[in-house]
């Protein structure tokens, strides 16, 4: 498929203007529990509009410019859209979310994880085909497991570095790439382990965090799944 080459740059610059709501109200914090009112305040959250337009901008570029299997028809760009869009616009509130209170909140994650599959299916219906849809399915049901099994190891350690939160994250996550392609997957998920390692070193030499402390690890999955759904393609093209 393809598009004018300003589309993406329009729709990031709409999308960064409708963020300012959205930053507005994440500095009500409403999404705090009793336990957590008293915490220091995150701020404005400037930074929300410019990420919310920069992402949406780069999803619709890969929809609309990559020529592959994934996005055979303009109807099914459409509703790939559609769905990332407002996967993004979850996935950018939860991040915000998780670095202020290390959590990520049921009320957002549930709805997101039913509509990405409501999309990914209608997506498969209007002619993307039964097999993306299945690998879509297949690798967030295996990010989750992993990612699971993780959480699982480390709670048995004494610790809960990862929560059921980034478990339900890893299904999102794993899902909306899956249906680009395994190497996005993959790639996505492996490189999610490696902003999170560089943001730990990062805090731990500006003592930000304790050895024994911890930080969000959601927003570093989702710059890495971002990184495999806009580098596997050309990556893995150049190898094979």
């Amino acid at each position: 498929m393809t598009a004018p080459v300003w589309v993406p740059i329009l729709v990031g610059c709409v999308v960064a203007v409708m963020g300012i709501p959205v930053a507005r109200w994440l500095a009500l914090t409403t999404y705090r529990k009793p336990d957590e009112v008293d915490e220091p305040s995150p701020g404005r959250r400037w930074w929300v509009p410019p990420a919310l337009g920069l992402v949406s901008g780069l999803v619709i570029d890969r929809i609309w410019f990559v020529q592959d299997d994934a996005v055979p028809s303009a109807w099914v760009a459409a509703v790939l859209t559609a769905t990332l869009l407002l996967v993004t616009l979850s996935c950018i509130c939860l991040a915000a979310m998780d670095m202020d209170v290390h959590r990520l909140p049921d009320r957002i994650m549930w709805p997101t994880m039913g509509f990405l599959a409501g999309g990914i299916t209608l997506a498969a219906l209007v002619g993307g085909g039964l097999d993306p849809w299945l690998r879509g399915m297949l690798a967030g049901v295996a990010a989750g497991a992993f990612y699971l099994l993780l959480a699982l190891l480390s709670l048995a350690r004494g610790s809960l570095a990862l929560g059921l939160g980034d478990v339900k994250l890893a299904v999102v996550l794993g899902a909306a790439l899956g249906w680009f392609g395994w190497s996005e997957a993959v790639m996505g998920i492996y490189a999610g382990f490696l902003v999170g390692g560089v943001v730990a070193v990062a805090l731990l030499v500006g003592r930000r965090v304790k050895w024994e402390g911890h930080f969000a690890f959601g927003p570093p999955m989702m710059v890495g799944a971002l990184i495999g759904l806009l580098a596997a393609p050309g990556i893995f093209a150049s190898i094979f």
